[in-house]
């Protein structure tokens, strides 16, 4: 009995790290979204590649080699220089710097930012390659234009055009850019599928053994590994966390590990444990529920099949916190009819 509750202590403690790592992280990464901001063309030299990363999360700019290239700010100052020799650095006098960490620039400036001062420059990066947020490329509040309710949601909307100024070797140039809506896809299959999934993991959860339930989850475990790592791969360097998305699926794959572990005499301890391990995966399930609704996702999988895995690692982790719940009540109640009745005797 002693070894049963050390095991659902240890289950909690790891369905704990699941919600912890639910929590919003110190960095802005890309996350699903209706808008695509796009680069049309690039005034003056100095640029080898640029980029729109995350639909309308980062600009991803490539210098070229041999030039001294600078982004300005949005007053006008020296915010990133790319030197000749491929090292990349940002100015900390720069507010620009500062308002970049946030989406919507909710941010208080610290006292040393100056678009007037001297700058001071940070090294952050060494191959000539930079992404980071500019609120000139996407749209600055989370309610979508009135351009977008007026179309009802339902049709494609130019939000409008955005120019970056650049200077190369003293050279003035710019990225010229557009920022556009795009309706949200249709949920409802995928939604469907969710529902479908729940229900025959659930019914049949309640007929599998301890062992076969530790086997589902980590097959669902796996598949939302394999989701969350492609969407970290699809993450810029400077945008990448380590938040839900690779911190609740590897846990949770320790649980149905230490579920499979069990002796065949502590079923019922094992079973405790894929029922913690299923409410972590669905809460990771509800987390990224936007993957199935919005049209430009953060992933370098087929957006087809991260909606797949999405919709089957919900359902299934919602289907299995169910039958398992209800196994388990339907068995308790039936230990306590034996036992009265043992009594009663």
């Amino acid at each position: 009995m002693a070894g049963a509750r050390r095991i659902v202590v240890v289950g909690l403690a790891a369905a704990a790290t699941v919600l912890l790592a639910a929590a919003p992280a110190s960095a802005d990464p890309a996350t699903p979204t209706n808008y695509r901001s796009q680069v049309v063309f690039v005034e003056g030299p100095g640029v080898s590649e640029v980029e729109i990363v995350g639909g309308d999360a980062f600009v991803r700019l490539t210098a070229a080699p041999g030039v001294t290239l600078e982004v300005l700010g949005y007053e006008g100052e020296e915010y990133i220089r790319f030197d000749p020799d491929g090292t990349v650095r940002v100015n900390q006098r720069s507010p620009s710097k500062y308002l970049n960490d946030d989406r919507y620039a909710n941010v208080e400036l610290p006292v040393e930012a100056d678009a007037g001062a001297v700058p001071r420059w940070e090294t952050v990066s060494a191959d000539r390659t930079y992404s980071w947020h500019d609120h000139r490329t996407h749209w600055m509040s989370p309610t979508p234009p009135a351009a977008v309710g007026e179309s009802g949601g339902a049709h494609t909307v130019q939000i409008f055009d955005w120019r970056l100024p650049l200077r190369a070797d003293g050279e003035e140039g710019a990225i010229v850019g557009t920022l556009t809506w795009i309706p949200s896809t249709t949920a409802l299959p995928w939604f469907a599928l969710s529902v479908v999934t729940l229900v025959a993991v659930a019914a049949g959860s309640m007929r599998m053994s301890a062992r076969s339930q530790a086997t589902l989850l980590l097959f669902l475990a796996f598949a939302a590994l394999v989701a969350g790592l492609a969407s970290t791969a699809a993450q810029p360097p400077e945008g990448r966390i380590y938040g839900i998305d690779l911190l609740g699926p590897p846990v949770i794959v320790a649980l149905g590990i230490l579920a499979l572990a069990q002796p065949k005499q502590s079923s019922r301890a094992a079973t405790q444990v894929v029922l913690i391990g299923s409410v972590g995966l669905a809460v990771w399930g509800v987390m990224r529920v936007g993957v199935l609704t919005h049209p430009i996702l953060p992933t370098v999988l087929p957006y087809a099949l991260d909606r797949l895995i999405a919709a089957v690692v919900l359902g299934g982790a919602i289907g299995l916190v169910l039958g398992i719940a209800t196994l388990i009540t339907v068995e308790n109640r039936a230990r306590r009819v034996r036992e009265e009745g043992h009594h009663a005797s």
